[in-house]
Formats: structure tokens, C-alpha cells, sequence
């Protein structure tokens, strides 16, 4: 949720997501309730429940848990705070009305959603089990129809990022386009540590590694490669700590053992290859996408920032 805005795609659907939260349109109580809301914007209720139900409505699309935390929830408030605020005065500005929204929401749902989880009963049981309703689904979409043309007013001036930019970005954070070293390994799994030290005199001596690997090793997928796992990251994303820690420790050509899963690993390292830079060529159309993002995120932030201030709003929760 630390993204300002994003468009966000849910099955062939775009929607516009705000901090990945977004209020129920038409959800909202009059003011003059007895219970005490979570805030009032332009005269209307901001309610625990809507809260809730939107809390609800963003995992189901992200596809993840949201912190369930008093100041996640205050956070939230102010989200749903400002996209209130942006609703009302998209609609009041004619952008795009209730009706269109609504028939908009409906369209996604019949065209997008429904094809891709069952159809109308597929679609049904993912949202109980999410505990939330149909009509709840086509009041959140609806929204996010009415927020897209916000959000279209407030990036249509934002141009395209030039290639001077993308490549100063390039230059400046070699850190994002560097890749992983490489490490060339080959392997004999056995399952006694005298197995492996005897295996390992053999190589030292100059046998075959691939012979033996054909003949010794207990990892069928290896067998009839002769040992040959091949050219991975040198990382503990790719590598057991056991094994990436024995690596560290050789030199191309030598050999190292060390207990596995499945007894014991002798390990060669065969080569290296340190960390490979992206040519700008390869990610210059990404650098531009996420640039653009990220210009788009900033004017809608401070476009929705000023709607807001304009807005009638008192929040209670604190």
C-alpha cells in the first residue's frame, strides 16, 4: 500500500486503485445516525462497515492479507477519506455518470470476471468465500470507474518519458539492472560421509567426475548427466545455505563436500561468471513504463490532495 496510485488489473479488467484501497460508491449513511462514523465527507458517513467491506474488496483483488493494525486502519480512513472526496467531485463535475459507472462495473464483471472464475456460480462461490457480495462487487467496481476518470483528468497531461530520462535513471541505478553471479557446478550425491571422501580422493587423483557420477550418485534426475547441475545464481534463492556456503570457499576446478538433504554432496565448481548488467537496450521500455507510473502516481496524488482540501471532511478516527 505504499504505491500513491496505480492502475491495477484484475482478470482483463483495469481499475484504479488509490493506495490499493478504494471506498463503495452509494455506501455511505446520512450523517445524522446514531452510531458515530469513522468520518463525514461532503455530508456523508464513512462507516466501520464500509471500511471492512473494502478491506475485504482489496484482498480479493490483490490477492493478499492487509495488515490488520490501528494505524493500518487509520490509514485506510484517510484513503477512503480521499477517494470519497474524488468521487464527489468527479461526479459533480461530469465526468462520468452513476449510470455509466454502474454499467461500466457490470460490463467487466459479466465480459472479465465471470468467464475467468465459472461463470456467474464460480463467481459467487469466490466472493462468500471472501465474505463479501455481488452487489458489494458492483458498488466497488462502479467506483473505480468513477476514480479511472479522475484519474484520466488529473495524468492527461503528463508526457511520455523521453529516452534521455530512462537512460539517466539507467546510469544512475546500476543496482536494479545488475544481475545475480553465476556459478557452474556438478555434483555426486551418496549417502555415507565416507562415500563422499572417498569419492572425493578419487577426483583429487584425476578420475572421472562424470564416470562416477554415472556410476555412484544417488540422485537419479543427475545420473545420466554425468553430474551436471549446470550454470545457476549464486545465491541462497538458488542454492542450499549448505552448499552456498561451501562454494564460497572454492576456487574453479576444486572440490568440496558437504551433508545435503539426502546424505552427503560432492561438489565441483567448475566456473564463474560475475554479476551481468542489463543493457539499456533490454529495459529501457520497462525504465520508461515504471517512470510514466510513477509521474502519473505523483500528479493524481496531488490533483486528489487538492480535491480533498476543498472537500467537507471531519475524521473521527484518529
Amino acid at each position: 500500500m505504499a504505491n500513491p496510485q496505480r492502475l491495477y488489473k484484475f482478470i482483463g479488467a483495469t481499475i484504479v486503485v488509490s493506495l490499493g484501497t478504494a471506498a463503495l460508491a452509494g455506501c455511505g449513511q446520512s450523517s445524522t445516525t446514531a452510531a458515530k462514523p469513522l468520518a463525514v465527507v461532503n455530508g456523508t458517513d464513512i462507516t466501520n462497515s464500509q471500511l471492512n467491506t473494502m478491506v475485504r474488496m482489496t484482498e480479493l483483488f490483490n490477492g493478499s492479507t492487509l495488515p490488520n493494525t490501528h494505524a493500518e486502519k487509520v490509514n485506510e480512513v484517510k484513503y477512503l477519506v480521499q477517494e470519497k472526496s474524488v468521487e464527489d467531485w468527479a461526479l459533480a463535475h461530469h465526468l462520468i455518470t452513476q449510470a455509466q459507472a454502474k454499467a461500466s462495473a457490470t460490463s467487466v464483471i459479466t465480459k472479465s470476471i465471470e468467464p475467468q472464475v465459472g461463470g456467474k456460480t464460480g463467481l459467487e462461490k469466490m466472493l462468500k468465500s471472501k465474505g463479501v457480495t455481488y452487489q458489494q462487487l458492483t458498488d466497488y467496481l462502479t467506483e473505480q470507474m468513477i476514480l479511472q476518470q479522475a484519474y484520466n483528468q488529473a495524468t492527461k497531461n503528463v508526457k511520455p518519458i523521453s529516452t534521455a530520462a530512462a537512460e539517466a535513471f539507467y546510469k544512475a541505478n546500476p543496482q536494479y539492472f545488475t544481475g545475480t553471479p553465476q556459478v557452474e557446478l556438478r555434483e555426486i550425491t551418496v549417502k555415507t560421509q565416507a562415500e563422499a571422501s572417498a569419492i572425493e580422493k578419487q577426483l583429487k587423483a584425476g578420475a572421472s567426475f562424470s564416470a562416477l557420477a554415472q556410476k555412484d550418485t544417488i540422485n537419479s534426475a543427475l545420473k545420466s548427466k554425468g553430474g551436471e547441475i549446470g550454470w545457476v545464481a549464486d545465491s541462497l534463492q538458488s542454492l542450499s545455505p549448505a552448499v552456498y556456503k561451501e562454494i564460497s570457499t572454492l576456487k574453479p576446478g576444486q572440490i568440496g563436500v558437504t551433508q545435503g538433504s539426502h546424505g552427503y554432496d560432492v561438489i565441483e565448481l567448475q566456473a564463474t561468471k560475475a554479476a551481468q548488467e542489463s543493457p539499456f537496450s533490454q529495459v529501457e521500455s520497462e525504465i520508461k513504463s515504471n517512470l510514466l507510473q510513477t509521474a502519473q502516481g505523483n500528479a493524481y496524488q496531488t490533483f486528489a490532495g487538492k480535491i480533498e482540501k476543498q472537500a467537507k471532511v471531519t475524521i473521527y478516527f484518529k
